[in-house]
C-alpha cells in the first residue's frame, strides 16, 4: 500500500521551499492518502578535498538540529516519521532538488524542482528509475538519464493572505523596500543605505512595511515577496539575472502580472495588477488538484497501490 515520505527541513515560514514542503504532506492527509514528514538532513560528497570540511558541516548541523528540534506547522496535518527506514518499499520518498542522491536508500524517489538543479549547492546528484516533477513554468526543463520527467507540474503554493492584503494600507506611501535572498552577489541597482531589508523578518514585520513603501526591489527573483507586496499596494520590481528574457524567466505571462521585470516595466506592472489576486486564488483552488494527480501518477509509475 503506498504512503508518502517528505523529506523536509523543520518548518519555517520564511522559507517558501520549505512550506510547500510541508503543505504537499499536508494537502496529501487531507486528499486521504497516507503522509508523513522525515526530518532533513544535509547531504554531502566525500571526497579527500572536502573531507574534513564537511565532517565538520555535518556535526555543526547534527548539533543544531539537535538543539532546535523539528518544527511543524500546527495548522498542517504533518505527522512526523517515526518508523524504520530499513525497509522503505511501500513509501514514495519526495526528496526536493537540493538533496545529494538518495539518503533514504528509497526504491521509489521522485525529485521534485523547486528550484532548477545545481542553483543552491552549485551541482546535484541524483539517481535513475526517479520520477521528477517541476514545480512551475519557472523551472527550465530538465531530463536525467534513466529517469522520467512528468509533463504535469507539481505547484503547491501557501500564501499568508491574513498578512498579505490592503487592509490598514497607507494612502501616503513612501520609500523603498528590498530583499536580497537568493540574490546575493547580485549588483545593487541603487543606493539602499536609507531602505529596508526585509530579508529574514517575520511574515507580520513585511506585511506592515509592504504597507507603507512606494516601492520594493526584489533582487531573488523567483521569491513570493515579491507578489506578496503587490497584494500589499506596493509596486513590485524584480532585478532580472543576465542574460535571463522577461519570458524565460516566467514563460506563462499569468504569473508576471503585476510584477516589474525591471524598472522600465512599472507602468505594465501597475496595469496588471487587479489581475494578480484573483490569480492567486485561482493557483489556489488548483492545489488539491494538482497534488492528487501527482499522487496517482507516482502511485502509477512504480507499481503501487493506494491504501
Amino acid at each position: 500500500m503506498a504512503k508518502f515520505l517528505i523529506f523536509t527541513p523543520s518548518y519555517d515560514e520564511k522559507s517558501g521551499g520549505v512550506v510547500v514542503l510541508h503543505k504537499l504532506c499536508h494537502v496529501l492527509n487531507e486528499l486521504g492518502y497516507s503522509s508523513y514528514l522525515f526530518p532533513y538532513a544535509y547531504t554531502y560528497e566525500i571526497n579527500r578535498f572536502n573531507f574534513f570540511k564537511n565532517v565538520f558541516n555535518f556535526l555543526k548541523w547534527s548539533v543544531f538540529t539537535s538543539i532546535k528540534g523539528f518544527k511543524t506547522n500546527s495548522n498542517f496535518k504533518t505527522p512526523v516519521y517515526k518508523g524504520s527506514i530499513d525497509n522503505l518499499d511501500d513509501f514514495i520518498v519526495v526528496y526536493p532538488e537540493v538533496v545529494f542522491g538518495n539518503p533514504l536508500r528509497a526504491k521509489n524517489v521522485v525529485r521534485w524542482l523547486l528550484h532548477q538543479p545545481g542553483f543552491h549547492e552549485k551541482r546535484f546528484y541524483f539517481s535513475s528509475g526517479e520520477l521528477i516533477f517541476k514545480f512551475n513554468s519557472a523551472i527550465k526543463d530538465f531530463s536525467f538519464p534513466g529517469s522520467c520527467t512528468s509533463p504535469n507540474e507539481l505547484k503547491v503554493i501557501h500564501y499568508p493572505l491574513e498578512y498579505y492584503n490592503l487592509s490598514n494600507a497607507s494612502k501616503n506611501r513612501s520609500g523603498y523596500a528590498y530583499c536580497i535572498r537568493k540574490g546575493k552577489g547580485k549588483a545593487f541597482i541603487k543606493d539602499h543605505s536609507g531602505d529596508i531589508l526585509i530579508d529574514n523578518l517575520s511574515h507580520e514585520e513585511v506585511s506592515k512595511i509592504f504597507k507603507k513603501v512606494e516601492f520594493f526591489v526584489s533582487y531573488d527573483t523567483y521569491t513570493a515577496y515579491s507578489i506578496f507586496a503587490v497584494l500589499c499596494g506596493s509596486k513590485s520590481i524584480v532585478i532580472g539575472d543576465e542574460g535571463v528574457s522577461e519570458v524565460s524567466w516566467y514563460p506563462n505571462q499569468d504569473d508576471r502580472h503585476g510584477l516589474a521585470y525591471g524598472f522600465e516595466k512599472i507602468k505594465w506592472a501597475d496595469d496588471t495588477k487587479n489581475l494578480v489576486l484573483p490569480h492567486i486564488q485561482n493557483e489556489i483552488n488548483k492545489v488539491s488538484d494538482s497534488v492528487n494527480a501527482f499522487a496517482k501518477e507516482s502511485i502509477d509509475y512504480f507499481g503501487l497501490v493506494k491504501i
